[in-house]
Parts: structure tokens; C-alpha cells; sequence
């Protein structure tokens, strides 16, 4: 027998222009209302890109949040609301310098966290080449990759980013991507 639960109301506190405190007072039959907290994000946009030769665009970059440098793969918020998959190029030409090869592969669209993010992640496959013109974006480094590398650091926890990890495993389950041997 499903319940019915009532939201009852819903109040936004705008913390910065990437971030909406949201407050939901939810009523539950039998039960006192109950007070839930959530943030309101950008929708995220990350891709796992390979040139023909095999390597894998990657970006290392500071994140106050975890106060270290991370490997992460190239993407960035939609701030802008605009197709995914344009998102999904330009980013990753902005932080790489790889242009795409492929159309944009939409790998699958995923949810964070149910219990305290109001995104959703984007994942996208791309076939790319890097650009030999580009211009690095400050505070971005650029990173190739082998397959090897990739699978030997999401093994050993270099590579932590469980939404990159995810759209990694899309990849592989979609068969657009492959370990070696």
C-alpha cells in the first residue's frame, strides 16, 4: 500500500549564482511535518574523450571542496542552458584543447545525489584530436592519458571522481570504449 506524501511547501535561498538552498516541508499521513534540505545545481556536463591514437584528454585542477588537486574528466556546469552536447564540445575544447572528431555520444543522463542534489549529470562520448593552436585556460592543466593509466588509477583511487567513474562505466557498457588486451 503506497502512502501519500504531501509537499507542502518550498522555499529558495539563492547562496551564489551556481547554488539555491531549497527548504521543503513535507507531510507524511500519520506523521508530524517533516523539514528537507536540498541544493539547487547547474545541471554538470562531463565527457570521456580518445583521439585515434588512443589517448584520453584529461584535466588536473584544485577543488576547494576536497582542498587537494584532482584528475577529473573535461566538462563543466550548464550555467547557460544550452544543449548538453554543445556544452559537452566546448568544454571540452575550453580545458583540453581536443576538438571533437565524432558528434557527441550521449552516454547517459544521471542523478547525483536523490537525497541532496536537484542536477543531473550528462555524460557524453567523444572521438577528439588535440588542436596544436589551443590556448590553456588558467588554473586548468591538461593531462594525457593511456587506457592503462586510466583503469590502473581508478583501481588504486588516483582517479576518486565517482560521476566520472560512471560515465567511464557507461562508456564500457555502451561499448564505445575499451580496456586494453
Amino acid at each position: 500500500m503506497t502512502r501519500e506524501i504531501v509537499l507542502s511547501e518550498t522555499t529558495r535561498h539563492v547562496l551564489s549564482p551556481w547554488v539555491t538552498l531549497l527548504t521543503r516541508t513535507v507531510l507524511k499521513p500519520g506523521s508530524e511535518p517533516q523539514i528537507f534540505h536540498s541544493l539547487g545545481l547547474h545541471d554538470y556536463v562531463s565527457v570521456l574523450a580518445i583521439s585515434p591514437d588512443g589517448s584520453i584528454p584529461m584535466v588536473r585542477q584544485y577543488r576547494p571542496a576536497v582542498q587537494r588537486m584532482t584528475i577529473e574528466l573535461p566538462g563543466g556546469l550548464n550555467d547557460s542552458y544550452e544543449a548538453t552536447a554543445k556544452v559537452a564540445v566546448r568544454e571540452l575544447y575550453e580545458e583540453t584543447g581536443f576538438r571533437t572528431l565524432s558528434e557527441p555520444l550521449l552516454l547517459g543522463r544521471l542523478t547525483p545525489d536523490t537525497g541532496r542534489l536537484e542536477n543531473q549529470l550528462w555524460g557524453y562520448f567523444i572521438t577528439a584530436t588535440p588542436d596544436p593552436n589551443w590556448v590553456p585556460e588558467p588554473g586548468v592543466e591538461r593531462v594525457i592519458y593511456t587506457k592503462d593509466q586510466l583503469r590502473s588509477d581508478i583501481l588504486n583511487g588516483t582517479f576518486d571522481h565517482g560521476l566520472h567513474v560512471a560515465v567511464i562505466g557507461l562508456a564500457l557498457m555502451r561499448g564505445c570504449f575499451k580496456w586494453p588486451g
